[in-house]
């Protein structure tokens, strides 16, 4: 009679070690009230998901980048795309240091602003009192803001730092950009009720908690004004997706009405969060996309012109039978709306220009050296305990820092070399976004053409509209890093590469990317 050794050892593995983790992470889950047992589950969940993160990390960090995933089992409750950009550079390191062959791809011309904008922000932190994370102990909040700022730039290193194959580009872009369209889950928890609130562990509450807001507030319940923020991110993702899978051409083309009505849906269903920053949003990435893509010299144009002004005026006496939240969000548009959503927005502008009025004059004070984000808990007590009561204090949005500025949340907080650092970045990602466009082969010329389009549109909504530097930042990075892991840096001149007087070349070349074949 012959024993198996295989199966003896299996059993042997299962009782000495399967079963008591069983055990232990069963009784960490029957205590979610206590925050050492979910350590406790969190550590050992490392432990097991590590051989998985060496060989999968980058498509990982891909899809988390904008997945709306948090890891409510480690203090501070930090979303899984931080996590994942510290070991992404982790590992890259790791590899690097193991295997001297092994190249990491770098672009000095991204590198040195982000280095340098990374330097300001470390320093500004040190002389205003600490990156003061509360979950962690501290006795100041507002460290968070600093964490994404470091945490994006650390992404970038560890997107960037390996080009995304070429049998594995439409993979990775769906991964990237429809991860988004999680946004709308938390809605859907709470719309589900309690017996699925025990998921809210691992999903953000903040966009919950706006419509639960609503829906327990007197005057909205009167008003019957609910908006569905999470529905307006996600319709966003996938109208992302869409044009830089297909291009504009390619999702207006006739041939393919599916593509139209999925493209008008999205923008339709943004609509339903109130947000006015949704149209302005959809409006300038169509606007450089169409640019980009030169449609602005073909009959498309015209096709598209006569489309929207039909559709306007389709709108003028329809807008104010639609829901409240709808009309809020075309209240950017000179239609006539219900004065109920038309208020509500007119508030929600004039509070944001009260704001910028008082902000203003601490721009000379913190010019050279930045406020920084450390808050005191008493400063947000007070301020909220008194615009609760009526009294004029600061308003709690500056106590907290959200300036609902992209401006004025750089230079207050981090001061003029702050805005020097961000600019810096700012305009070498759209120089090395342009060569990447003007110079892209012809299998990624429409996503080339997309990153452009969306990076500058982004920009010019972060000047114009309600952007913040801490949560925008991810955004840029994220993008600009993509678009070197795509293009395998930054491409160069094929004209130039070819010409036997290197000195005039057109462009700068960088990176490892072999030239484009004419």
């Amino acid at each position: 009679m012959t024993v198996n050794n295989t199966g003896v050892s299996r059993k042997i593995l299962v009782f000495v070690w399967a079963v008591p983790l069983a055990l232990v992470i069963g009784y960490c889950l029957a205590t979610p009230e206590r925050m050492q047992p979910l350590m406790v589950v969190g550590a050992v969940i490392a432990i097991l998901i590590t051989p998985l993160l060496l060989h999968f990390h980058h498509p990982i960090l891909l899809f988390s980048w904008n997945l709306v995933f948090i890891l409510g089992f480690i203090r501070g409750k930090p979303s899984l795309w931080m996590l994942m950009a510290g070991i992404g550079v982790g590992i890259a390191i790791l590899s690097r240091v193991m295997n001297k062959d092994f190249k990491l791809q770098n672009v000095p011309s991204l590198t040195r602003p982000l280095l340098f904008f990374l330097f300001v922000v470390l320093v500004t932190a040190w002389m205003t009192g600490g990156i003061g994370l509360r979950s962690l102990g501290s006795e100041a909040y507002g460290g968070k803001k600093f964490v994404f700022i470091i945490a994006a730039v650390l992404g970038y290193f560890a997107i960037s730092a390996i080009a995304i194959p070429d049998d594995k580009v439409g993979r990775y872009s769906g991964l990237f950009f429809l991860s988004g369209a999680s946004a709308v889950l938390p809605n859907l928890i709470y719309m589900a009720g309690p017996a699925l609130w025990m998921l809210f562990v691992v999903f953000p509450t903040d966009l919950a908690l706006s419509q639960a807001f609503e829906d327990f507030s007197p005057y909205y319940i009167q008003t019957k004004f609910s908006r569905v923020t999470g529905v307006t991110f996600a319709s966003l993702a996938v109208f992302t997706y869409l044009t830089a899978r297909f291009g504009l051409a390619g999702v207006l083309d006739i041939r393919k009405p599916l593509r139209i009505m999925v493209f008008v849906s999205t923008f339709v269903l943004s609509l339903l969060g109130g947000y006015r920053s949704a149209v302005m949003i959809f409006a300038l990435v169509c606007a450089f996309q169409f640019y980009f893509e030169g449609l602005h010299r073909t009959r498309l144009f015209v096709v598209v012109l006569a489309a929207m002004i039909l559709g306007c005026v389709a709108l003028v006496p329809l807008a104010s039978k639609l829901p409240l939240s709808v009309q809020r969000s075309l209240s950017v548009l000179p239609l006539k709306i219900d004065p109920i959503a038309r208020a509500d927005a007119e508030g929600s502008l004039e509070w944001r220009i009260e704001i910028w009025k008082t902000l203003l004059p601490q721009i000379r004070q913190y010019f050279w050296v930045g406020k920084g984000y450390a808050i005191s808990p008493s400063d947000i007590y007070l301020s909220t305990e008194g615009a609760r009561r009526g009294f004029k204090v600061v308003d709690p949005a500056i106590v907290t820092g959200d300036y609902h500025s992209g401006p004025l949340s750089v230079i207050i907080p981090l001061g003029i070399f702050g805005v020097i650092g961000f600019l810096w970045f700012i305009f070498a990602s759209i120089r090395v976004l342009y060569l990447n466009y003007k110079y892209s082969e012809a299998s990624r010329r429409t996503l080339n053409t997309f990153l452009l389009s969306y990076f500058v549109a982004r920009f010019v909504f972060f000047i114009v509209g309600m952007g913040a530097v801490s949560s925008d930042m991810p955004i840029f990075t994220g993008l600009i890093a993509f678009s070197v892991a795509l293009n395998g840096g930054v491409r160069k001149n094929p004209t130039a590469q070819a010409s036997p007087h290197p000195e005039v070349s057109l462009a700068p070349v960088e990176g490892p990317l072999a030239p484009v074949p004419t």
